[in-house]
């Protein structure tokens, strides 16, 4: 008798991870989203959030501390997955890039982060795709 494999659930909207400490942050982030993604929050410092994300398999991420986002990145640039940090110290985003953390052209603000989102999951970079 072979082993059966788990059924692959297929999402309508992208899923978006929030870990944050700010739970006034993950609570404007899902009304933010709603309609655009799916969001699960997290509370930031919990440990393993590189398990987490394996686990979630989003295709986004928002942190909003620099040890959660060290360990989103390593997910991220395994998964091709953005992230977007959100610094409240130098109040501004920073979108995990190939060459490293960017400054975000983005306000500090829901909407500013909704933004940095939408480009990374619908912007016309990650869609266009090598022509055979």
């Amino acid at each position: 008798m072979s082993e059966a494999e788990p059924p692959v659930r297929k999402r309508s909207q992208p899923l978006v991870a929030v870990l944050s400490s700010v739970p006034m942050l993950r609570e404007a982030l899902a009304h933010t989203l709603e309609d655009i993604a799916e969001v699960r929050v997290f509370p930031a410092g919990r440990g393993d959030t590189a398990g987490l994300l394996r686990s979630l398999a989003p295709d986004a991420i928002v942190v909003d501390n620099e040890q959660e986002a060290e360990a989103a990145a390593a997910f991220a640039r395994e998964a091709d997955t953005p992230v977007v940090l959100v610094s409240y110290r130098d109040e501004h985003l920073l979108v995990l890039t190939d060459a490293g953390w960017e400054e975000g052209e983005e306000p500090v603000s829901a909407e500013g982060i909704r933004n940095a989102l939408v480009g990374g999951l619908f912007g016309r970079a990650r869609k266009e795709a090598p022509t055979r």
